[in-house]
């Protein structure tokens, strides 16, 4: 992908605004590319099922599509609600596959979710981590073999802590980021 695309962020439901500056700042440092948080808000209630006590991700995505994102922005949603996609018990993200929507949660990220303390870093770095990997589907990335790659799978919260905050070089190249999350200067310009 060589257009020049950017990244919106959008709080859903009550997130704290010092989290998202700082995901914004770790965002645009990664990907080398302009990162924003929206204005806009988008409110969760009308998302959640009572049957599940959860709330529904794929018609959070659609919402996220209202209005759409201008040419080359993808926007993607950040909440501390709990996700699930009907297939699955629950999701710590999804995306739209090429398209210009994705979504992350930091519900099940914590380590208080599995019983440990809670630590402000660790969530942080598994938030960034699973909000690369659903920009990565986003911009037509399926998931990785490489076990580090941001877009590698991740079934549980311990799945997030092996993979890095960056792509591997080949989903590198074809989202047209700097290469493990560095960015390489010619030495001599």
């Amino acid at each position: 992908m060589s257009q020049p695309w950017q990244v919106e962020l959008v709080g859903i439901g009550s997130v704290v605004p010092s989290l998202l500056r700082t995901l914004r700042e770790d965002l645009a440092g990664i990907l080398v590319r302009p990162v924003w948080i929206s204005t806009s808000h988008i409110d969760p209630m009308p998302f959640f099922d009572p049957r599940r006590g959860q709330y529904a991700a794929h018609s959070i995505l659609e919402r996220l599509l209202q209005p759409p994102p201008k040419e080359n922005v993808q926007r993607i949603g950040i909440t501390e609600l709990d996700l699930f996609l009907p297939v699955f018990t629950h999701v710590f993200g999804a995306a739209q596959l090429g398209g210009p929507v994705g979504l992350a949660s930091l519900y099940r990220l914590r380590p208080e979710f599995e019983g440990s303390l809670p630590d402000l870093d660790r969530t942080h770095e598994r938030l960034l981590k699973e909000v690369l990997h659903e920009l990565g589907h986003t911009l037509a990335l399926i998931h990785c073999r490489i076990p580090w790659c941001a877009m590698g799978a991740s079934r549980l919260p311990g799945h997030v802590d092996l993979k890095d905050s960056a792509f591997c070089n080949p989903c590198a190249d074809r989202i047209g980021v700097p290469i493990n999350g560095l960015q390489l200067f010619d030495e001599n310009p």
